[in-house]
């Protein structure tokens, strides 16, 4: 597997990671009933939890984005230096943003400059394509 497929790959583990989080915000505070039943009532979460939500809705955005980019550049055989280094900027940027996000580290903007670098590491891909 390429460099660039396993970065795709690791930030679907993340996602994975960020989703599992959520749902056990959701069920520490409504209780594994609710859990189980058919959850009319809304979640409570706390802030943490909300915050993990967030943070999956964003990398969710995200990552429908860097896919639609890396995978044809992937399929066209386009693998240098560049997209293994976008990729790799793309996935430690997304952790850095979620973890700051989960936490609520609001230090310096760093959640904010964590986005725009991962959106920044999907640019150069996009940019070996074109």
């Amino acid at each position: 597997m390429s460099v660039e497929l396993s970065m795709l790959m690791w930030s679907g583990v993340l996602l994975l990671v960020l989703i599992l989080t959520s749902a056990n915000a959701n069920l520490m505070s409504m209780g594994l009933s609710w859990g189980l039943g058919n959850r009319d009532d809304a979640a409570t979460p706390p802030a943490w939890g909300a915050r993990a939500k967030r943070a999956y809705m964003n990398l969710l955005e995200n990552l429908l984005v860097f896919a639609a980019i890396l995978l044809p550049v992937s399929l066209s055989g386009i693998s240098n230096d560049m997209t293994v280094l976008g990729a790799q900027i793309f996935l430690g940027a997304r952790i850095v943003h979620a973890l700051v996000y989960v936490t609520g580290v609001t230090l310096l903007g760093i959640r904010t400059l964590a986005y725009f670098a991962g959106i920044a590491g999907t640019v150069i891909i996009l940019l070996q394509a074109l």
